[in-house]
């Protein structure tokens, strides 16, 4: 393992080159990955940023689509292509937090955790950070947190934003129209999309069934804001209807069926905050929201079992109507005890509050049966965190501690435990940056992170994936995790590079084991898995000129253990990399040409029955060529319109992305058409 990585570090480090056009110069960069503004190489994070203007270049229609290339990011997808997710450093997707403006979406019905439900013409700018962030951010975050920081008002009475994007791949589009802009101190924001996505087409010219989605987004926002005040309203609504993918069927099924006709996600939020720099009280915010998630899953199965000479049709019919209503508020208060000293103080108050309903008839069953459920788990957390500056060094120490109770309110299913359950935890962390030397920071970081079970886990398990049940266990206790890092950035005029290697060992994984049932058997959620991941991500570019060489890569490798089996291959590739070469033109002062050739690479990914049979499912390793180009003619009030085309996959590589079932597009075209006025 350790050859390895020696191996692939040097190669990488004298590619001379960066990220991606998602990345930026870390030296002109502010980010909020430490709950307050700095510069990037003072934060002791491995943290990547995506801009405002990184995602108008991008033909990206999806939040998946605009982060694939940060190393160590892997999309992940169950079947529907129009939920995906997202996970960190080879956590899954359940271990990676997702906010919105720093307040999470949660998930407490789901296998495959949070999905990514909000629109890409919504996103001022993303923030990746990496490792367990459950100090400042809480359950969730052992691979880390991303937080989409969403587009506020404007600097003029009236402006605006129309754009539209045409993918040839599935005849679909993304249509999106803003109407934003700031009347002294008044800011305000209304905005709607649409995405209508049809068959997909792999590399042969085959369309996919079940591979349509479709969803529209609505936001309004409305502001005050002075030097130092700034509070706010806003209203975000995002519905989606996506087909699910099943791929070739093999006996003993005949059929299947399955699909997401609603996803949705309906919030209202509000905030305040009060500044005040130089002051004790160097800021305060209270941020509050209340939203309903909503899910509407159909799973129909059809099999033919055979019985000696005679053949007998079966039948799996499963509707499920999940209503996840949160509730929370989080306060933070930033302290200047000196001019070398900033202590970062606050609390989380989070309630979700599920009713889900499962109208499921099993293979043999001769009807239907219907569940309701009513469950809870409110979270309280208070977090604090101490920054020193000592000279050439930023030292940062952390805690948070955290209590969870959860209850069933009410229930039909008998097999769901009448118990109510309780936990607290803390956590912390340790960091230590050197800026001594020019241009360059070092950093050195301790964290750990925990994961409390969902209420899926705790009650109500689960009858999806399988002919018998999956069993909640009330019993579970969270995942924990400690995560060790080293890094060291360099940024000025004539390069940017970031390296981090990392190690990660994370214990009471919660899975499943195979238990008895009646005279077969089912499954059920119990804390025995174990992981141990050691990698090492790299970004960087040069600037010759006009011409900008790059790269971003990944190498990582993760062992699974459990009490009586351990493997490394956990479908996760070992290397990941996306390299290629700009060019940023100007003609005249308002016309600017980009150009970007690129590749994308991954490694073999092989994926080990946790059961010991020696199954090993392998996603091949692949290459793709991609070039985009962008112009943009900027008049003089500001007013800017903009092209872009991309050909993706020109190579025409047939392959998938690990963990994801669906093969990725043939050779397609994208063409992107915006204009601000």
């Amino acid at each position: 393992m350790y050859r390895k990585l020696f191996l692939v570090l040097p190669l990488l480090a004298f590619s001379l080159i960066s990220a991606s056009a998602a990345e930026i110069e870390t030296e002109k960069i502010k980010v909020t990955a430490t709950r307050v503004e700095k510069e990037m190489k003072e934060v002791p994070y491995t943290v990547n940023v995506i801009t405002e203007e990184d995602i108008r270049k991008s033909g990206a229609t999806s939040l998946a689509e605009l982060l694939r290339d940060i190393p160590s990011v892997q999309m992940t997808s169950t079947g529907a292509a129009g939920v995906q997710r997202l996970s960190l450093r080879g956590e899954s997707s359940s271990r990676t937090l997702i906010m919105v403006d720093g307040m999470k979406i949660t998930e407490q019905k789901s296998m495959d955790g949070t999905p990514l439900l909000i629109d890409v013409n919504s996103i001022e700018r993303i923030e990746i950070i990496k490792g367990p962030g459950s100090v400042l951010y809480g359950s969730e975050a052992i691979g880390g947190a991303i937080n989409i920081i969403t587009k506020k008002g404007g600097d003029r009475p009236v402006q605006g934003m129309l754009s539209y994007t045409y993918n040839t791949n599935s005849d679909s589009f993304n249509a999106a129209a803003s109407l934003y802009g700031g009347v002294k101190n008044f800011y305000y924001r209304a905005e709607v999309s649409q995405n209508d996505f049809g068959k997909r087409e792999d590399s042969h010219g085959d369309e996919l069934d079940g591979t349509e989605y479709e969803n529209t987004n609505m936001s309004l926002l409305a502001g005050y804001k002075n030097k130092r005040f700034d509070t706010g309203v806003q209203y975000t609504k995002y519905e989606s209807e996506s087909d699910v993918y099943v791929g070739e069927i093999e006996p003993p099924f005949t059929d299947m069926f399955m699909q997401l006709p609603e996803w949705n996600r309906e919030k209202y939020a509000g905030w305040f905050e009060y500044r005040n720099p130089g002051g004790f009280l160097n800021k305060a915010r209270l941020d509050v929201f209340t939203q309903e998630t909503y899910k509407k899953f159909i799973n129909n199965m059809d099999m033919v079992v055979s019985m000696g000479p005679i053949t007998m049709p079966m039948y799996y019919r499963g509707l499920t109507k999940n209503t996840l209503d949160t509730t929370g508020f989080l306060g933070q208060f930033d302290f200047s005890l000196s001019e070398s000293n900033l202590l970062i103080a606050g609390f989380e108050y989070n309630t979700d509050e599920l009713n889900a309903k499962d109208n499921i008839q099993t293979f043999g069953a001769p009807v239907a049966t219907l569940t309701d459920t009513d469950a809870k788990q409110t979270t309280i957390s208070a977090f604090v965190q101490d920054e020193q500056i000592l000279g050439d060094f930023i030292l940062s120490a952390g805690l948070r501690y955290t209590k969870v109770d959860n209850e069933i309110e009410k229930t039909n299913n008998a097999s769901i435990p009448d118990k109510d359950t309780d936990d607290d935890n803390i956590v912390g962390s340790l960091s230590l940056v050197y800026t001594g030397v020019k241009d360059t920071a070092l950093r050195a970081l301790y964290s750990s992170g925990y994961r409390t079970p969902n209420l899926q886990q705790l009650y109500m398990g689960t009858t999806h994936g399988s002919s018998t049940p999956t069993f909640s266990n009330p019993d579970l206790d969270p995942e924990t995790s400690d995560n060790f890092e080293i890094g060291a950035r360099f940024a000025n005029k004539a390069a940017d590079i970031d390296l981090a290697v990392f190690h990660t060992r994370s214990e009471d994984y919660i899975t499943t084991v195979t238990i008895p049932y009646g005279s077969s058997t089912a499954r059920m959620f119990t804390n025995v898995e174990k992981a141990k991941t050691t990698g090492a991500e790299l970004t960087a570019q040069v600037f010759l000129g006009d011409f900008t060489p790059y790269v971003n890569g990944a190498y990582m490798r993760r062992k699974y253990e459990l009490e009586t089996f351990s493997t490394y291959k956990v479908g996760s590739p070992e290397l990941t990399s996306r390299f290629g070469l700009r060019h940023d033109a100007k003609f005249g002062k308002k016309f600017t040409l980009n150009t970007d050739i690129y590749g994308r690479y991954a490694s073999k990914a092989e994926s080990e029955s946790t059961s010991g049979s020696g199954e090993i499912d392998t996603t091949e390793s692949y290459t793709t060529l991609n070039l985009a180009l962008t112009g943009s003619y900027t008049y003089r009030d500001g007013r800017r319109i903009m092209l872009g085309v991309e050909a993706l996959n020109i190579n025409n590589q047939d392959y998938e992305l690990a963990m994801s079932p669906i093969p990725e597009p043939g050779r397609h075209f994208i063409l992107k058409v915006s204009a601000d006025f």
